[in-house]
């Protein structure tokens, strides 16, 4: 009768416990740099290289996380936008840094992607 008495009042113990529990993910839009081209095959050449890099696919993620047991479970996950590796790409193929990607330019950049 004592341990029937013992395992109801854990198990009502249990049942009444509560965990608050959020999870938040949240993408950190950046604007697209404005960028010229030099000519049609500066920029194909450009988003031919861009699109094979692994930095295309690859976005930073930082997580947080909060966690008082059986209370509080708080997570908050930050991404980056696809912006902010294209912006890097053009930053790094813009060796003039002028706003405007040059045929060469954009060779270079090829080249450095394989």
């Amino acid at each position: 009768m004592k341990t029937a008495l013992l395992t109801l009042l854990a198990a009502l113990a249990a049942s009444l416990t509560a965990c608050i529990t959020s999870r938040e993910t949240v993408y950190r839009e950046t604007e697209r740099v404005k960028v010229e081209f030099e000519n049609d095959a500066s920029a194909r050449i450009f988003y031919e290289a861009f699109t094979k890099s692994p930095e295309s696919r690859q976005r930073n993620e930082k997580t947080t996380t909060f966690n008082i047991p059986v209370i509080i479970h708080a997570q908050r996950t930050e991404k980056d936008s696809e912006n902010t590796a294209f912006n890097a790409a053009v930053r790094r193929c813009d060796t003039n840094a002028d706003g405007k990607l040059t045929e060469q330019e954009a060779r270079i950049y090829a080249a450095q992607q394989k």
